[in-house]
């Protein structure tokens, strides 16, 4: 199958909704997708749903952002569901979706100060990040993920910071300097991201490895020893997958190649994602990697 398995939409910091997802997938020929939206499965109906009426296979997954301090590990863990079985990852992720829904209304709470503006209001955010699908009842507003990207979004949209500012310049002048204090959720550990997906029969998959080595395939070579460590503790927790990853400046060859080679030998399977967001970010990627991908492993 061409598959491209990372995918954000919505309901995380992608700016397509699921079902608009599907079609654009359809439109270059993609046959199998994943929506793996941050720390929540909300889109997974929705996405299911639109994948079949246009004949492409979906895959229910999620990222889940975590951290593995073992071995200085601070980034995400993808987790796919090919049998449908989601209930205590869901349970799991509504507790995440809370601390991180209480972060965002802080930072508007900061916002509002800052910059004397009383029409700052996190319900107001939730309005526009929603798009008019507040009051839909074909969305659960409790599995909806917020991220600093809404926050810098809306800021824009109220005209609070100039239309042309990046994300990068906006977090170095506003978070790196103090303005707004980055204020801290309570981020999962490895072991309570992989608990629930391994309960639920659901696949680990380790994502963009290529980031730990500053997506370079040098850094990478020089450190692979560390890399064999870390490849190692994963399988250890019941990680079964790696990610060949679309990485940018033409690195993606290199790169995935030398995971693949180091990985193999560990019994992990590969899956192929491009990270995409959507249109109007800095990752419309969907149809810029993708790969032949046979299915996820048969369990007995």
């Amino acid at each position: 199958m061409r598959a491209n398995l990372h995918l954000h939409s919505r309901y995380s910091d992608g700016s397509l909704w699921p079902s608009e997802i599907v079609r654009e997938a359809r439109a270059i020929g993609l046959d199998a997708l994943a929506l793996t939206d941050h720390d929540t499965l909300g889109g997974t109906i929705e996405f299911s749903k639109a994948a079949r009426q246009v004949g492409i296979r979906a895959f229910p997954g999620c990222e889940i952002d975590c951290y593995a301090s073992e071995i200085d590990y601070k980034s995400e863990m993808l987790a796919y569901f090919p049998s449908g079985n989601l209930k205590n990852t869901e349970s799991f992720l509504r507790t995440v979706s809370r601390r991180r829904s209480d972060r965002l209304q802080a930072f508007v709470d900061e916002a509002r100060a800052l910059f004397r503006r009383p029409d700052l209001v996190f319900s107001d955010l939730v309005e526009r990040k929603l798009d008019g699908r507040k009051d839909s009842p074909d969305i659960d507003i409790a599995t909806v993920s917020y991220n600093k990207v809404d926050f810098f979004t809306y800021l824009k949209i109220k005209g609070v910071i100039d239309s042309k500012t990046s994300y990068r310049e906006f977090k170095q002048a506003y978070f790196e300097t103090g303005l707004i204090p980055d204020i801290r959720y309570h981020r999962t550990t490895i072991e309570e991201a992989c608990k629930p997906v391994l309960e639920d029969g659901g696949f680990l998959v380790l994502p963009h490895i290529g980031h730990q080595f500053d997506d370079d395939p040098l850094c990478m070579k020089r450190q692979k020893a560390r890399l064999k460590e870390m490849l190692r503790y994963f399988r250890g927790i019941g990680v079964e997958g790696i990610e060949l990853y679309y990485y940018r400046d033409g690195k993606s060859e290199t790169i995935n190649e030398l995971v693949q080679k180091t990985a193999e030998p560990l019994g992990y399977f590969f899956t192929y994602g491009s990270d995409c967001h959507g249109p109007d970010s800095e990752k419309h990627t969907l149809g810029d990697f993708d790969g032949d991908f046979d299915g996820f492993p048969d369990r007995i």
